[in-house]
């Protein structure tokens, strides 16, 4: 019994960390031109390559990522949510973003089922623990996903041969 538990612990762990990439950083997503900052009250911060701080919340991701600031989209958010909040520096390879109550990673895993990640923090990556859940989860429902896909295609075939 003692063995079953291990194996079962063992592989939970190791499979858990087939959605492992790379170590936590304070930035979430970066591109061309910016990186990316989520904060602690849910606001979403592109920090420009000169170090130009810009709230980017109420716009969609593919409107500004990859964008150079002057080509985003006019007029800006209702109540100007959105706009410069200032500049920063650079320290080392990060940018200073200490006075902008940073919520930066907290761990290496992405979520395994992609209809459970946010619009823009769909690259920010999670504490391993709190997705163990979502390997046994898994493991039932993308083998019946593939089943019903599967009968749904081939149905022309067998539904007819049901009826006779």
């Amino acid at each position: 019994m003692r063995a079953i538990f291990l194996g079962a612990v063992t592989g939970l762990l190791l499979l858990t960390a087939c959605s492992t990439v790379g170590p936590p950083r304070t930035y979430f997503n970066e591109d061309v031109s910016a990186r990316y900052y989520s904060t602690q009250s849910g606001r979403i911060l592109r920090v420009d390559s000169d170090g130009m701080v810009l709230n980017v919340t109420c716009h969609p991701p593919s409107l500004v990522r990859g964008f150079p600031r002057q080509e985003f989209p006019k007029p800006p958010c209702e109540g100007g949510l959105d706009g410069v909040l200032g500049k920063t520096r650079k320290i080392g390879e990060d940018w200073d973003m200490t006075s902008y109550d940073i919520a930066p990673e907290t761990g290496t895993c992405k979520s395994l089922f992609p209809f459970f990640r946010n619009e823009w923090l769909e690259d920010k990556r999670h504490s391993c623990w709190h997705r163990v859940w979502e390997v046994p989860a898994a493991v039932v429902f993308y083998p019946s996903f593939a089943i019903v896909v599967i009968g749904a295609i081939t149905s022309p075939i067998w539904v007819p041969l049901l009826l006779l």
